[in-house]
């Protein structure tokens, strides 16, 4: 095997990452379209954790039909830039609502935030290892030993991954973990400058393989979830002091956002022509995969997006296992059911 050395990719991928930024800039730069202010709506801001794209839809869905409106509020989602920064700008106060992990939550409480999730999306965790096939056989964890593996700064993969590989028997050194920009995760992967990397249903999945098969090649993929990494993806958060400070606003905002994910699971075609209104830039055929991935993820357990309190601990016993939370005891803090509707959603 040629000797890697992280310099040689740390040229070209600055170069991509510029690129990159540009290109995002101006196909998403800009304020989103907001719905119609109701009389004296209370206006939010949602962070998206990422760029916006087919995951999201659903919030796109519940500002045109007017369903925040009909609850009082009116939503300007904002891109964001992983699960970590997230987390800590919503503590901060930046915005009232955002799309986050537990681990995020996890951490950033643990470092004296208050942050908390109110309700799950991806009921089930959407990410895994993606290789390309022609180059690779990645089959279980330990397949992974001896290669370069890809992930973005921010992601909360970075944290638990070592944790993972020993859990599954793998010496987490035998895996060099290379955290980039997230622009250039997937671009690196198909062209070859790392050997696997981290992929998630209803977000980067569909664009390795739309990248992968521009360049001849194919993604082959195994899911944390697969090999005992039984924890959540991404779900609603919010502070401790507006749960306080005013209740109904969190329950009207988780209302309506459901309700537009609903909507986006019952008809993605239109969810998409939704969503590509306020962004035409974005990719049809990748926007709809993610929406219909993310609508799998969120019926996961049975429809309900109630957080079950083993599953969430569980994030905490990973972290715990890779040498971070030692002493962690808030566990029962990091989410509340209070405001998520009963019932499986319609």
């Amino acid at each position: 095997m040629v000797a890697f050395h992280r310099r040689s990719l740390a040229v070209p991928l600055l170069v991509v990452a510029a690129i990159a930024a540009l290109t995002l800039w101006s196909a998403f730069g800009g304020n989103a379209p907001r719905a119609v202010q109701a009389e004296n709506a209370r206006t939010v801001r949602f962070n998206m954790a990422w760029l916006p794209q087919g995951s999201m839809a659903g919030i796109f869905v519940a500002i045109d039909k007017g369903y925040f409106a009909d609850a009082g509020i009116d939503v300007e989602p904002v891109r964001g830039f992983g699960g970590m920064r997230t987390a800590n700008e919503l503590d901060q106060g930046m915005f009232e609502f955002a799309y986050i992990d537990p681990l995020s939550v996890a951490l950033n409480r643990s470092k004296g935030g208050k942050v908390r999730m109110i309700g799950g999306i991806n009921m089930r965790l959407p990410a895994g290892a993606c290789f390309v096939k022609e180059r690779h056989r990645v089959e279980k964890p330990a397949d992974l030993a001896g290669l370069r593996f890809g992930a973005g700064q921010s992601s909360m993969i970075q944290a638990l991954l070592p944790a993972w590989l020993k859990a599954n028997g793998v010496d987490p050194a035998r895996v060099e973990q290379i955290q980039l920009d997230p622009a250039i995760v997937v671009s690196s992967l198909v062209e070859g400058r790392i050997d696997a990397a981290e992929c998630w249903l209803g977000n980067s999945l569909a664009l390795f393989d739309k990248a992968a098969k521009a360049k001849g090649v194919t993604i082959g993929r195994i899911g944390y979830a697969d090999f005992g990494l039984d924890v959540y993806g991404s779900g609603f958060a919010t502070q401790d002091a507006l749960i306080e400070k005013d209740p109904e606003l969190v329950r009207g905002f988780l209302k309506a956002a459901y309700r537009g994910y609903a909507d986006a699971a019952r008809d993605p075609k239109a969810a998409l022509a939704i969503i590509r209104k306020a962004y035409p830039l974005l990719d049809e055929a990748v926007t709809e995969r993610q929406i219909r991935e993310t609508a799998a993820l969120m019926v996961a357990e049975g429809g309900s997006h109630r957080l079950k309190p083993e599953k969430v601990e569980r994030t905490v016993t990973y972290l715990q296992a890779s040498g971070q939370l030692q002493g962690f005891d808030q566990a029962p803090q990091l989410f509340t059911n209070a405001f998520v509707p009963m019932g499986n959603q319609p």
